[in-house]
């Protein structure tokens, strides 16, 4: 007799609420890389191809926080505190 899971089920987040989460994340993660890039005095050289590249990558890493909001939104934002 195999054991009860004492994981309660759960289910994953639409679609459409994790792109609507990432649309919020990914251009406000973007921003951040390039305020990043531009304060760190070692980027200069790169010039603008920097700044877009950090720009990029910002966008990018965006995923991990948009996947985490959507996750809350889906199971409904509680303070149980």
């Amino acid at each position: 007799m195999p054991a009860a899971s004492t994981k309660p089920e759960t289910r994953h987040p639409p679609v459409w609420l994790l792109a609507f989460c990432y649309a919020l994340m990914g251009p406000a993660c973007a921003i951040n890389g390039a305020f990043i890039a531009i304060a760190v005095p070692a980027m200069a050289p790169f010039g603008f191809n920097g700044l877009v590249a950090a720009g990029i990558i910002g966008a990018l890493i965006g995923i991990f926080p948009a996947i985490w909001l959507a996750r809350r939104i889906h199971e409904g934002i509680r303070d149980d505190s």
